[in-house]
């Protein structure tokens, strides 16, 4: 199911909030112990089955081509510059993908599995089905009415995350305005979201496993920690 299925992973960011160590080298590269999140990410999806991808790059991105290369990895490359929007990425490599696709962020690491995604994706018959994970709130919630009286609080609620993973229908991009597909930064994803949601056509896939995404110093110390602990442990197993 997943030989001809391709896989656009989005490396164009510049990775300002972990600026000390993305000023020489973009956030995919960055280590979560002895392999980059880039690397961890290829090996699982090699043992997935997956071998066809889009690799959307922009901040340096000739050092990730060079690193892919370097590791035997065939996909296609798509640099449209430093400053276009993830959605706009997507939009320019749209000729290059014909089959439902997979849409992962470069800064993520997480172990779903894909053919069970796609088999969801499918059964939703939407144009769009999000990865999300349920992730506990360390706040409380207050709701105010328009005189700031609390009318409701919630004690550190579940709340539904996106966690940086879809499966997109090709043909999205027959319906999705332009001035959306321009919109910079993530917002062009949101307000797809958005725009699909209130056509009904957005399925939520939910995830309980391994994952990490990496913005921040303490994201980086958090994924470090989980990531290497998983893996050393796992390893052990294996042997």
């Amino acid at each position: 199911m997943l030989e001809n299925t391709k896989v656009i992973i989005l490396c164009g960011g510049k990775g300002n909030r972990l600026r000390k160590l993305t000023k020489n080298l973009p956030k995919p590269l960055i280590k979560l112990g002895t392999h980059s999140i880039l690397e961890h990410k290829l090996n699982y999806y090699k043992r997935q089955g997956l071998n066809n991808y889009i690799f959307c790059t922009g901040y340096k991105g000739e050092k990730i081509e060079k690193r892919v290369i370097k590791l035997g990895i065939n996909g296609e490359f798509s640099n449209i510059g430093e400053n276009p929007g993830i959605l706009e990425r997507i939009y320019a490599v749209r000729e290059s993908f014909t089959n439902p696709t997979i849409i992962s962020y470069g800064d993520t690491y997480a172990e779903i599995d894909m053919v069970d995604l796609l088999k969801q994706h499918n059964k939703s018959n939407t144009l769009l089905t999000l990865v999300t994970a349920s992730i506990e709130n360390p706040f409380g919630i207050i709701d105010l009415d328009k005189n700031n009286k609390v009318i409701n609080f919630k004690e550190k609620p579940v709340l539904n995350h996106y966690i940086g993973y879809a499966i997109m229908q090709p043909e999205i991009f027959n319906i999705i305005p332009s001035d959306i597909i321009t919109s910079p930064d993530g917002f062009g994803i949101v307000k797809t979201i958005q725009f699909l949601s209130n056509l009904r056509q957005v399925n939520a896939y939910q995830f309980d496993g391994l994952q990490v995404t990496v913005n921040t110093n303490e994201d980086l110390e958090y994924a470090n920690k989980k990531i290497g602990k998983y893996f050393t442990v796992k390893e052990s197993y294996e042997k």
